[in-house]
């Protein structure tokens, strides 16, 4: 067993075009640091392994299973990680810049600080996954799950939410500003202090929905088109400062009667 970090770097240093698949379980080892870059993992088991700094830019990973592992500081850009698992791994200050991450699982993961700047992460599951402060700026995450996440103070300017399901997210402080939330589920959704400036919200869902503290909510986009399964919380001092600028369709949904 005393030559195996010797053979994996060994195999790291191989160019994609002519690397074997590799089929070996990675579980349970100690690779912090170590480099996979423009490897194909496809498939590859790394299951409760620390690969804390380790890096995987250009990597072939579908499928590979990363639960459990702590993957804190490692570099993903340019990786292609679809149908990954990534349920309760370590991903603080992740950098998954551009990567593809459509339909992997990243339950109950911690990603605090984690970047997916340009990210195509489509019909991915964050449920009870935790965002707070990472970078979703210009991310591509249609059709996501964010049941039950974590995104205080989440920057998701740009960003593709559109059709997503935000039950119970808490997206408190988030900056939304010009992101697409058409079609998105909202029901128990956190949205205190976010910025909505230029956010599309056609189609979506509010009921219970907190969104008080939203300064910039007269700015969103399809205030009136607004499905409310229930009344939603606005705040005394949002609704006096914007109430002459709020459609009157809007305030009705949320259960405020007019004057």
């Amino acid at each position: 067993m005393a030559d195996q970090p010797d053979s994996i770097a060994t195999i790291a240093t191989t160019p994609v075009a002519s690397a074997p698949i590799v089929a070996e379980s990675f579980t349970d080892r100690t690779l912090a640091r170590q480099s996979f870059a423009n490897l194909s993992l496809r498939g590859a088991d790394f299951r409760n392994s620390d690969l804390s700094m380790a890096d995987f830019r250009g990597a072939h990973l579908e499928h590979a299973n990363f639960e459990g592992a702590d993957l804190s500081g490692a570099q993903f850009r340019d990786a292609d990680v679809r149908n990954a698992l990534f349920t309760d791994a370590r991903l603080l200050y992740v950098n998954f810049a551009g990567a593809l991450l459509e339909e992997a699982v990243f339950t109950r993961a911690f990603m605090h600080h984690a970047d997916l700047t340009s990210a195509s992460a489509g019909s991915a599951r964050f449920v009870w996954a935790r965002l707070m402060h990472a970078t979703l700026r210009s991310a591509r995450c249609a059709g996501a799950d964010f049941t039950g996440a974590c995104l205080r103070f989440a920057d998701a300017r740009n960003a593709d939410l559109s059709f997503t399901t935000m039950e119970f997210a808490d997206a408190a402080s988030a900056k939304l500003t010009g992101a697409s939330l058409r079609d998105a589920i909202l029901f128990g959704a956190n949205l205190d202090g976010a910025s909505l400036a230029g956010a599309d919200l056609t189609g979506a869902s509010f009921g219970r929905t907190v969104i008080t503290a939203c300064l910039e909510l007269d700015r969103a986009v399809g205030l009136t088109t607004i499905n409310h399964a229930a009344p939603s919380a606005l705040d005394v001092v949002t609704f006096e400062r914007l109430r002459g600028t709020l459609p009157s369709a809007f305030l009705a949904g949320l259960g405020i009667k007019p004057d």
